[in-house]
């Protein structure tokens, strides 16, 4: 993405980089209720609604935040790239709305396969970047499936919390001072040759299940 090309790029540059230290302070300031997050190298499936919770998670608990996520083209793309850059995790960009092709979603997971042998851990957003809400894509598949690496479905809760609900994916913004959970689905490994399409059902019923979960424990009352 050529950054100087898009208008009020540099103001896309101080909100990600603002962004970016926000979650070092939600990192510092949350306590944790549950299993935290695992150590290894994965590829963590998330819905797009816990892009920013799972970025201060990673902060709060991983030794190595070394982390690749996607992002979109424009000022959005450049706000993610800044936030990203600031909590030490890289993005790849992927192509305009509309333009996806199945040689394009090779190319990208080919991609961030060739960053995962370098040690990265992958995080894909199953029903980014636009939508549906909650319908996942075979993406998280496709990357685990180039890289070896297993798939770990995580979902998040934070109380308090903002929920953005105006937005098509009900974003969920973490607060400083905020207890957070984690729910965990069951890892998925996909083979080298193993065909994307049956366990694209295994993805999607996995994240369903824990996203559920995490709304339930956001509901109940604080004590």
């Amino acid at each position: 993405m050529i950054e100087h090309a898009v208008r009020g790029a540099w103001l896309a540059r101080l909100v990600g980089r603002a962004m970016g230290l926000y979650l070092h302070l939600v990192a510092a300031t949350v306590r944790v209720n549950g299993k935290p997050l695992p150590q290894g190298q994965v590829v963590f499936a998330i819905w797009h609604q816990d892009n920013l919770a799972a970025a201060s998670a990673a902060v709060k608990m991983r030794s190595d935040t070394r982390l690749i996520s996607f992002s979109t083209r424009g000022f959005r793309g450049i706000v993610m790239n800044s936030l990203l850059v600031t909590i030490r995790a890289r993005a790849i960009t992927l192509p305009d709305e509309g333009r996806e092709t199945r040689g394009e979603a090779a190319r990208v997971a080919k991609e961030m396969a060739g960053l995962a042998a370098r040690g990265f851990s992958l995080v894909v957003s199953c029903d980014g970047p636009f939508g549906p809400y909650r319908v996942a894509k075979p993406g998280a598949l496709l990357v685990a499936r180039e890289s070896g690496l297993p798939i770990y479905p995580i979902a998040m809760g934070f109380r308090p919390a903002w929920r953005l609900r105006g937005r098509w994916d009900r974003h969920l913004v973490p607060l400083p001072f905020a207890l957070m959970r984690i729910e965990h689905g069951a890892v998925i490994r996909v083979g080298s040759r193993q065909p994307i399409k049956p366990l694209l059902s295994v993805l999607q019923a996995e994240l369903s299940r824990i996203a559920v979960a995490a709304d339930a424990w956001m509901a109940r009352p604080r004590r």
